[in-house]
């Protein structure tokens, strides 16, 4: 199979599309916060909302994944924008849990779709390592700016709530946090026309991807998914940690940033690593900063502890998939594999907060929550295990030869 050779303008469309498309789930952290406050409302039933959206998005991304090659690029993601940014402006409106949480169920569903097939299309690259390395490092930055405006958001309510303008409805934690959403989206669809049209592959090259051992692939898959579950108990509620570390929510926004800022370089360096030497050794560090964190995280006794841990903490997943991505792409030329991982992910990370916020909400803290997490990283590790030890140097490797054929420049429209 043919793969492309993308210009430095069409990852950055792809980039961007994706992640300004993908904001309101990269906030998550921030949303189940402003829901527990907005609805008066437990963290486990802020966690379920957050829970069932991330199953829509799995759901609409394994959908797409199997028809990424076979529909317009630009179509799905022309309409899986547009249902973001009307699900989000009608988010604005909810009176109640209930009713949010059937505006996020197709809101995550569209953000499947667009997922899924600009993560094929990326499989497709020469490079397939730093092409997700860039858009898993301008996740950071993304992070970063989301780190800055969240908190000012979730304090919106008190200004909308006194301005004569705005007082046609009342303001609560969550519409601040929509409005930045519904501009994030719209972003996405200006960059559509920007991103490359793939050329379908042909028959003969899908059933040659098909024939290859990529069972291990879909195991690591699910492995994958395993460690997202465990990073997402913990994760999720790093804004109600900081909170109980004593800290104000704009210093934790600060803290998220710092780490933001640690997220744009590290994918990039991962990737670079992933693409030189064997996966094995680093995914082996990856997974045991992982445990280190989530068991600091989990045991505050300072303030201290949580601006040292949180930032790495929470990009450590982000540095990973470079190497995990790099390798599926390599092993499914086809970007099925690698168009698929989101699902796996999110149907494991959908569990995250609802899970989560069960057993910190029966524990009395997370204490209990940072072991789990710990054991669900070293499971989905040796789920990836195979994958991993098959895997060797791209530049070394014979066997991708007769699949990844002389590169292609796709185009940047239909």
């Amino acid at each position: 199979m043919q793969r492309i050779e993308f210009t430095s303008w069409q990852v950055v469309a792809l980039t961007a599309v994706l992640l300004l498309a993908f904001a309101a789930n990269i906030g998550m952290p921030y949303n189940i916060d402003a829901i527990a406050l907005s609805f008066d409302i437990t963290n486990t039933r802020a966690g379920l909302v957050a829970s069932l959206e991330m199953a829509a998005i799995a759901c609409g991304n394994l959908l797409l994944a199997r028809l990424a090659g076979k529909l317009n690029p630009h179509r799905v993601y022309f309409l899986g924008a547009s249902g973001i940014v009307a699900f989000n402006a009608l988010s604005l409106f909810t009176n109640n849990v209930t009713e949010l949480l059937l505006l996020r169920v197709p809101a995550g569903f569209a953000l499947g779709a667009v997922a899924a097939t600009i993560m094929a299309t990326a499989a497709r690259s020469t490079k397939p390592e730093m092409t997700f390395g860039i858009i898993n490092s301008m996740v950071g930055v993304l992070g970063m700016a989301l780190g800055f405006l969240m908190p000012r958001a979730l304090a919106m309510h008190l200004f909308a709530n006194e301005h004569p303008a705005l007082s046609w409805t009342h303001w609560n934690e969550m519409d601040g946090l929509f409005v930045v959403y519904i501009l994030f989206s719209l972003g996405a669809l200006l960059f559509i026309r920007y991103t490359p049209v793939p050329a379908p592959a042909p028959p003969t090259a899908q059933d040659q991807a098909g024939a290859k051992p990529i069972g291990i692939g879909w195991l690591a898959l699910f492995g994958l998914g395993v460690i997202f579950h465990g990073h997402g108990n913990l994760g999720i509620f790093l804004v109600i940690l900081g909170r109980e570390a004593s800290l104000e929510v704009e210093v934790v926004g600060y803290v998220l940033m710092a780490g933001a800022g640690i997220g744009i370089g590290l994918p990039l360096l991962t990737g670079y690593i992933g693409s030189r030497i064997k996966p094995l050794a680093p995914m082996l560090v990856l997974i045991a900063l992982m445990t280190l964190g989530a068991l600091i995280l989990a045991n505050l006794d300072r303030p201290l502890a949580f601006i040292l841990a949180a930032p790495l903490f929470a990009v450590l997943p982000m540095a990973l998939m470079p190497i995990m991505l790099g390798v599926l792409a390599r092993l499914d030329p086809s970007g099925a594999l690698a168009g698929s991982h989101p699902a796996f992910v999110l149907v494991a990370g959908a569990a995250a907060p609802f899970v989560g916020g069960a057993i910190s909400d029966a524990s009395g803290g997370f204490a209990a929550t940072g072991w789990f997490a710990a054991a669900c990283f070293w499971l989905g590790f040796s789920l990836c295990w195979p994958v991993l030890r098959q895997a060797q140097r791209p530049a070394a490797s014979s066997s991708h030869q007769p699949q990844d054929a002389a590169p292609n420049t796709a185009s940047a429209s239909p």
